[in-house]
């Protein structure tokens, strides 16, 4: 098991145990054994209550290198930039997949977005947006999505990837195929799938939803107790992980901890 899947699976338990109210920590990665197919973190609680996690990374897309290089010289250098940062307010900016064309100099495209970008978001009410973005051979278009926070808050500004289509429900099966198995082994607690977003585009529950009602896949998932997806597109950056529950309930519990400050959020039910 890697290093950081081990963080990614710490952070994470701790933005669990803020939502609810628990105190779970990792006791035991009995998946460092590899001549055994065991879960990847045990988990006790104060009163001693424990919980089996397993956790996969949702793979990127196909070329998602090269995207990765063109949108670290654009949109994504925009994080958290003070000229777009509204108070008050979380701003996730989208940006399309292979929305860049070739030939085109990516140095310049990073100060038209900012400039452009700098006069529209003031103007913006609460919602999800579609934002045209134009330059010298370019142009696609942006999705923000603009949330109010509580009054006093500095204001937040997130930046990821977009694909057109969204992905389909082939990686989500896959890893429920994988996962439950070991996880339906562990009967001495709670039984957690974690599936992890690192950024890239699409959510793991508009996968999830396209999953086809099939009586294995059915039976796998009733193997477990919960579904949940992580997503650590600003965990390194900004130290902050989101997370959805999306089974047995999607989207009730869409929440995120800042793990430098300790502010936690939650969106409205």
């Amino acid at each position: 098991m890697r290093n950081n899947d081990k963080y990614v699976i710490e952070c994470w338990l701790r933005l669990y145990n803020r939502l609810n109210g628990l105190t779970y920590k990792v006791i035991d990665w009995p998946d460092k054994d590899s001549s055994r197919k065991a879960i990847d973190a045990i988990c006790r609680d104060d009163s001693g209550l424990l919980l089996g996690l397993e956790h996969t990374l949702i793979q990127p897309f196909e070329g998602e290198k090269a995207d990765t290089a063109q949108f670290m010289r654009t949109l994504a250098g925009l994080e958290g930039h003070p000229d777009l940062v509204q108070p008050g307010c979380m701003v996730e900016i989208s940006q399309p997949v292979g929305a860049i064309p070739k030939g085109i100099d990516w140095s310049r495209i990073q100060d038209q977005q900012l400039a452009q970008l700098r006069n529209i978001l003031p103007t913006l009410s609460e919602g999800v947006h579609r934002v045209p973005i134009k330059g010298a051979g370019w142009s696609f278009d942006l999705t923000l999505r603009k949330t109010q926070l509580s009054a006093g808050d500095p204001g937040r500004l997130f930046v990821e990837r977009i694909w057109p289509g969204d992905p389909g429900p082939e990686l989500i099966i896959k890893a429920i195929r994988d996962k439950a198995p070991k996880l339906s082994a562990f009967t001495e607690g709670k039984r957690i799938l974690l599936l992890e977003k690192d950024g890239i585009a699409g959510t793991i529950e508009s996968q999830f939803a396209k999953l086809p009602q099939e009586a294995e896949l059915e039976a796998l998932l009733r193997k477990l107790d919960e579904v949940w997806s992580a997503n650590t597109s600003c965990l390194g950056t900004e130290g902050v992980i989101f997370t959805n529950q999306v089974w047995p309930r999607v989207r009730a519990f869409t929440c995120s901890l800042n793990l430098r400050t300790g502010d936690f959020w939650q969106r409205d039910r």
